[in-house]
């Protein structure tokens, strides 16, 4: 599941469910990885975004 994110230096922050890992899109480019972030985690950082700035939670509140 890819989540666009609105901060300063995060564009972008991917999760594969399947395999717990967590990769993080900065917007210089760089890419860094978290392995084994439990689901209720990603959700949680994902909350923090402002509904109308995530795709998801607006799909999912709609």
């Amino acid at each position: 599941m890819q989540f666009p994110v609105h901060s300063k230096t995060i564009a972008e922050l991917d999760y594969d469910s399947q395999t717990c890992l967590l990769r993080v899109l900065y917007k210089d480019g760089r890419v860094s990885s978290v392995p084994h972030v439990a689901p209720t985690l990603v959700m949680k950082i994902v909350a923090r975004v402002p509904v109308e700035k995530s795709s998801y939670l607006m799909q999912t509140a709609i």
